[in-house]
């Protein structure tokens, strides 16, 4: 019994000292997005990864119908008109992409006072077959990373932790 005791005192000691160094470093990054993955079919059966905050506003969202789609809250100023034309980088800490878009006014599944990113097609809806393959596995790769994802425009970005909605990507590639 002696032997739990004295394991069960280091244990607390160690998260003790644990929790201390995560409090003294400020803990979690205050740049992180508080909320959930989900993956949800639309009425046509077509997937949407979508992370929603804690009060369920989209802060990122991207589906396939048609053609995929990318909605995300933007990092950068809120657009003085709509339509305008941005970029976002989205990073896993490896990897990075530039996705080309327009920001507009945030709906209202968006969180109050933000600015609206939306990207169709990729941004590429030209590409041919082989090339937009690739597009697409490198957008889904990003994605499934398991890493947190970093969206920045303008100096300014926050985090997203990593995809955790299940079986997400078999059902983009089943579908889409």
């Amino acid at each position: 019994m002696a032997t739990h005791a004295r394991l069960l005192g280091i244990v607390v000691a160690l998260s003790w000292l644990g929790l201390s160094a995560a409090m003294a470093a400020g803990g979690p990054s205050k740049d992180m997005w508080r909320g959930a993955w989900t993956l949800e079919m639309d009425r046509y059966d077509r997937p949407w990864l979508t992370f929603f905050d804690t009060n369920r506003k989209t802060v990122f969202r991207f589906g396939c119908g048609t053609h995929y789609e990318l909605d995300a809250v933007y990092p950068g100023e809120a657009p003085k008109q709509e339509h305008t034309a941005a970029t976002i980088t989205i990073g896993n800490g490896k990897t990075q992409m530039d996705v080309a878009g327009f920001t507009y006014a945030g709906p209202e599944s968006f969180p109050p006072n933000t600015a609206m990113f939306n990207q169709a097609d990729l941004g590429h809806p030209e590409l041919a077959e082989g090339k937009w393959g690739a597009l697409e596995t490198r957008v889904l790769d990003l994605l499934a990373s398991g890493q947190p994802l970093t969206i920045s425009a303008e100096g300014k970005s926050y985090v997203l932790p990593p995809t955790s909605a299940s079986r997400w990507r078999a059902r983009f590639q089943k579908v889409c």
